[in-house]
């Protein structure tokens, strides 16, 4: 089965919920125009990503994440409501990622929306990265999750979640086919040898080793900062532009063998990565390697994914799992 997908390299309009929700729709719209199936987007997208928590002490940040706040969406507000017409207007399903309100919390989120409109699955982040923990709660044991799609079993992480080894091998184990990794823009620390790990080399690379370790095609979507979002970002601190850079974007799409589907957009371009997907492809890669199925050794070392009450991976011919912790990494004595 071939199908077309897109990973969204774009800008927000930055902690602007309504102006970011209208450009997500026109997004959406223009994918089912190019026949689209599966559209993704960045790591909180709607309202755009609070760089500024890595700039600013959290008190001295405060504006910054008020306005990130009150711009968080709830799933079942209008926000949602509209960009669920949307995805069923254009016949195409969508992996969002956005701020969620629960109450007096905000959570790092993505939800998957169907072409007809419906909620499919919302999760959220398990655990914020460092400076994300001033902002964010923490998502649940039960929010590594796929879903069976009419093109396959659709699953997302978000930033660095991607490269946490057991978000991984639960993903995996659990048959994803269809990867989105979400990210915000690259262009904070661009070029600072200290921050490497936020660039974009390392982290889309961390996507590319995702789909050849999964033997699944993975969907890297990101935002771009803008020049004019700059001065926001930086809260009007001349010293701090040194670090915050326009662009950032980096959006991809790789084969299930790491190869990539995608030409690089321009960095501070927004637009849609588009590949065909054909799912063949992953019975190729599982040939070599499937690291939940017959390239496994769950009697070496088991991986056990809580809230899930269903077998994870089949090996009939292993030994009994030996007796260990109920969380983590289980090893054989």
């Amino acid at each position: 089965m071939t199908i077309k997908v897109a990973a969204v390299q774009a800008a927000p309009v930055w902690m602007d919920a309504r102006g970011t929700l209208e450009k997500t729709i026109a997004l959406i719209e223009n994918a089912g125009r190019k026949d689209v199936k599966l559209i993704a987007f960045g790591e909180v997208w709607l309202p755009g990503y609070p760089f500024t928590i890595w700039l600013q002490p959290p008190m001295v940040a405060m504006d910054i994440v008020m306005r990130h706040r009150m711009n968080a969406i709830t799933v079942d507000g209008p926000e949602m409501t509209a960009i669920r017409d949307a995805a069923r207007r254009a016949n195409c399903w969508v992996m969002l990622g956005f701020a969620e309100r629960d109450r007096g919390s905000i959570y790092c989120a993505q939800a998957l929306i169907s072409d007809r409109g419906d909620l499919a699955m919302t999760r959220r982040k398990l655990r914020p990265t460092h400076m994300e923990r001033t902002v964010w709660g923490e998502g649940p044991v039960t929010d590594i999750k796929v879903v069976d799609t009419p093109f396959g079993k659709v699953g997302g992480l978000c930033c660095w979640e991607n490269i946490q080894p057991v978000n991984r091998q639960g993903m995996y184990q659990l048959g994803e086919q269809i990867h989105v990794a979400c990210w915000p823009s690259f262009g904070m620390f661009k070029g600072h040898r200290p921050a490497y790990a936020l660039s974009a080399e390392a982290n889309i690379n961390e996507s590319r080793s995702y789909a050849l370790q999964g033997g699944c095609f993975v969907l890297a979507a990101n935002s771009i900062i803008t020049e004019d979002s700059i001065d926001d970002i930086c809260m009007g601190n001349d010293q701090l532009r040194a670090v915050v850079h326009p662009g950032g974007g980096a959006a991809a799409v790789f084969a299930p063998d790491g190869f990539r589907l995608t030409d690089p957009i321009d960095e501070h371009t927004d637009g849609l990565a588009i590949a065909e997907i054909d799912l063949m492809m992953i019975e190729g890669a599982k040939v070599f390697a499937d690291p939940a199925g017959h390239y496994y050794r769950p009697d070496v070392a088991r991986h056990v994914l809580e809230g899930f009450a269903g077998p994870l991976a089949a090996n009939p011919g292993a030994a009994p799992a030996p007796k260990a912790a109920e969380t983590g990494i289980e090893a054989a004595e």
